[in-house]
Formats: structure tokens, sequence, C-alpha cells
């Protein structure tokens, strides 16, 4: 067994209205089209089952048997019945091109559609419909749901492997998928109520019970939710890993990443820096938390910079452990930039020599994402591009000046922790993959689905980056518009040569 991806398109350069009227009018074409072959088809088949009823009847009829019963055809019968086998044959090669020709209409209106994202906001709506799980504090106490977020939850943990252990938490992801974002406003707003009642409770603690009741109300309760446990969590963490991050640089044998050729060629080089570090791939010579910076020399000798950022490794001493993905997603600018994984990119940048003016990209994979969101949201730098796989985002405010290019797919549930759908704009694309078992024999190519490398019959979690990568790959064969624009920014903000990788390790220490 295989697996493949579809990926759709939401946000980016926006369709003009003229575009937009003619993609609907060629949508409609197509689907016409479809169906009139499909009627065709139908045409035939009752056509062929009239001939097929022919030819019983004349093979059966005794008038043309030389004898009754057992005889053979008689020699007037045998032309008559040899032109019905032919045109019934004649009737089912019809119904193949019919139908052939139908669903290649059913495709390639399928594939105008995602590339062009025409139906992105009304799936999103249907999905939130169907979603519509109640959010209130009481609704979301109850022991059915607790149980039900509790087992996606605790499905994070899902390394990519295909045991058996491991299918049925993959099966919830999978089937939760379109209730994931408001499984999280709900446990938020959970969240949110218990700290307003202890603090209703606990009248002299210093805080309000409206400070979480406030954020009940807001999109980003997942992020105000972060906040009020971020205040707890950081003290716990930095009482066991300590708070100083000990930076070094590291020189591995040979060269982990090399030149990024566009968004597609930046993803390939943050899986060969990553996978090791995660378990998944080949050694490579580094060590976890390790993230790499690259200096690219422009034409004019000025320098542009891609920072490329692995996520959580959940080592005990290390600057992206678990605990830091709840800081990262406050809703507080001071809280998400004193989380250890910010701090250590921060500091390796500056080792590294970028100026505030330098253009910079950055691309992240789960909490890496998010650090590339908080530090295009909160940072002195000038983050032109950032490059997010499999990462929460929704919420943080994003520079407008600086491009993001988010990959998620449906039923990896990491993405959906914010609660939120990402925000659509030119400057903010989304590409959505959805995973299925690739049906052999079916013609599919790469515009229709990407094949994942390297998957096992059963079930894997897809927030592994190679989920991300093929999901990239369909929405770019898809010849989107708003794919090339936003790949195109990407390339001119580290436009030149690559002139130098720095590889840097964080340890936390006390």
């Amino acid at each position: 067994m295989s697996w493949e991806v579809t990926s759709r398109v939401r946000g980016g350069v926006p369709l003009s209205v003229a575009d937009a009227q003619q993609f609907h009018a060629l949508i409609a074409t197509l689907t016409d089209t479809s169906r009139q072959f499909a009627a065709q088809s139908a045409a035939w088949a009752t056509l062929s089952d009239q001939l097929t009823r022919t030819r019983l009847h004349v093979s059966s009829c005794p008038v043309h048997r030389d004898s009754w019963p057992g005889g053979s055809l008689t020699a007037a019968a045998m032309p008559r019945l040899s032109f019905i086998v032919e045109l019934s044959r004649a009737c089912e090669a019809q119904i193949r091109v019919c139908s052939a020709i139908a669903q290649h209409m059913d495709a390639l209106t399928q594939l105008v559609a995602r590339a062009q994202g025409l139906y992105l906001d009304a799936e999103t709506k249907a999905a939130h419909a169907s979603a519509g799980i109640p959010t209130d504090p009481l609704s979301t106490a109850s022991s059915v749901l607790r149980g039900m977020a509790s087992d996606i939850l605790r499905s994070i943990g899902v390394v990519a492997t295909s045991d058996d252990k491991s299918q049925p938490l993959l099966d919830i992801l999978h089937t939760t998928s379109p209730y994931h974002q408001a499984l999280m406003r709900g446990f938020s707003i959970a969240v949110l109520a218990g700290i307003a009642r202890s603090r209703a409770i606990r009248p002299g603690s210093g805080m309000t019970a409206l400070d979480p009741l406030h954020g009940m109300l807001s999109r980003n309760s997942v992020n105000v939710a972060a906040e009020h446990l971020a205040s707890i969590s950081m003290q716990l963490n930095d009482r066991r890993q300590g708070n100083r991050i000990e930076l070094s640089r590291r020189y591995p044998a040979w060269q982990v990443t090399r030149q990024a050729d566009g968004i597609a060629g930046a993803i390939v080089q943050l899986r060969s820096l990553a996978e090791n570090q995660y378990g998944t791939g080949e050694d490579n010579g580094l060590s976890y938390a390790t993230i790499a910076i690259q200096r690219y020399r422009r034409m004019d000798g000025s320098a542009a910079w891609l920072v490329i950022v692995p996520g959580t490794d959940g080592h005990a001493d290390s600057p992206f452990g678990w605990p830091q993905n709840v800081e990262l997603m406050s809703s507080q600018a001071r809280t998400r930039m004193q989380a250890d994984s910010a701090r250590m990119v921060l500091e390796a940048m500056e080792r590294s020599g970028i100026g505030q003016d330098d253009p910079v990209a950055i691309i992240g994979h789960s909490q890496g994402g998010i650090v590339a969101a908080t530090l295009a949201s909160d940072s002195k730098y000038n983050i032109r591009h950032i490059v997010t796989a499999g990462s929460p985002v929704a919420n943080h405010p994003i520079s407008g000046d600086a491009w993001t290019t988010s990959i998620e797919m449906d039923d990896e549930l990491v993405p959906a922790l914010d609660g939120a759908a990402n925000p659509v704009g030119e400057r903010w694309l989304t590409i959505h993959g959805s995973v299925a078992e690739t049906v052999h024999g079916n013609g599919t190519g790469p515009m229709l689905a990407e094949p994942v490398p390297e998957t096992a019959d059963a079930r894997q979690m897809s927030h592994h980056l190679k989920f991300h990568q093929a999901a990239y790959a369909n929405a770019a064969a898809l010849g989107s518009g708003a794919v090339t624009s936003h790949d195109r920014h990407f390339r001119q903000v580290i436009a030149g040569e690559l002139e130098e990788t720095s590889y840097w390790q964080g340890r936390m220490m006390r």
C-alpha cells in the first residue's frame, strides 16, 4: 500500500472579478460536459442491455435452430447473432470512452477549483457547520468531549511509525479532523473558565476573573489560555531545565543543507536538517536542537538570509521541548519572545551577523514554524517571508511586510491547536493537504495527487515533513497563481549565491 496527497489552495493573490467569473464559467462548462458524457454512457449501456436480451432471444429461439431442443443454430441465424455481438462490443467501447471523458471532465473541474481556491470559502463554512461542537464551558466539560479531546491530544506524541499501537490514535486523528479547531476552542474556553472560577474564589490573587472571561469571547481564546498556562509552566520548566541557553556553532563533516531553490528546495533542506533530530533520518553529524542559517550574496554585494528551524525534539535539555510550544502560543509578545526556542534562534541570528535591515526568510516545521511566526510578529529583524509546515500560527500578529506560506495537513492536528483558520490575503497563503491511499491504475498524475515517499502499508502521522513536502509539490503542480506568486517572492528574498551555512546547537543550562 502507498499513500498520496491532494492539495487545496486558500489565500494568496486574489482573482480579479473578471477572472473569477471566467473560472466559474469554465467549471460550469466542464461540469455540464461531464454530465452529457455520463448521460451518453448511460444511453450506450441501455442499448447494450437491449442487444444482450436480443442475442439471448436469437440463440434460444427454436425457429433459429435445426432441431429443438439441443440443436445448433441455423446458418441463417449465425450472421444475425454475430452482428449483434459486434454491436454489443461497439456499445461497450462507447461506454468506456464516454465514461473516461466524463471522469476526465470531473478531474479537470476539481483541478481548476483547487488551483484557484474557488470552493475553499464554502468548504470552510461547511466544515465549521459540520464541526459545530458547542464551545461553551459547560458543554466542553462533558465527559464525552473531554475524552475525545484527550485522545486527540495524546496522539500528538505519536511519531511517524506504522506499528499496531499507534494505529488507533492515528485513526482518531483522521476521522475527527473536521472537529480539531472546534475542540481546541472548546478546550481553551474550559481552561479559561477554570482560571476565572479559581480567581473568583481567591480574590486576593492579584488578577481579576474578568481577564480569562474576556479571552473566552475572543477569536484567539487558545492563545489567551496559553498565556495563562505559560505563566505557570515557564517557572516550572526553568526550575527543571534552567533558563540559560548555551549556544555553540557546530561543524558537520559535510554540508547538511544546500542552496534552496525556492520554497520546494527550502523544504528539502528543512527535511535534511530535521529528520536526524527527530530520529527518522540518516545521521548527519548534528545533534538535536540545531538550526541552520544560510547567507546569500546578492548581485549588488548585499546579504540575504535563510533561517532553517526544525520542530520539537522533546529532549530534557533542549530549547525545543514541549513546554516552549505553550509559551510561543501566548497572546502576549513578551511571553512569546521569552520562549527558549525563540531566544535561541534570535541569538544565533545575532551571532551569524544578520543586520537589522538585511532581508530574511525563515522556514520552520511545527514549533520551528511557530518560532518563525513569533519572530515575524515581534522581532527587530527585517523578516520578509516565512514558511510554516504543520504549525498553529493563525492568531500570531505577523507583520504586514512579511509574507506567510503555510502548509497544513487536514488530519495532523498540530496546525489546528490555535483553534482558528489562517487569515486569507495576498500575503498569506495556506496549502491544505489531504492524505489518502493510492489507487493504482487510476491514471492520476502529479496535478491530481502527489505520492508520499517512504510510506508504510499502515497509516502514518501526517505531521511528518514528507507529507508537507508532497502537499506543496501537488499545489505547485496545479499551476496556481497564488502558489507561483509566493514562490517568486520567496526566491526574491534570498536571491543570490549561497555563500555560507552555519549550524547552531542550543542546550539549556542552569
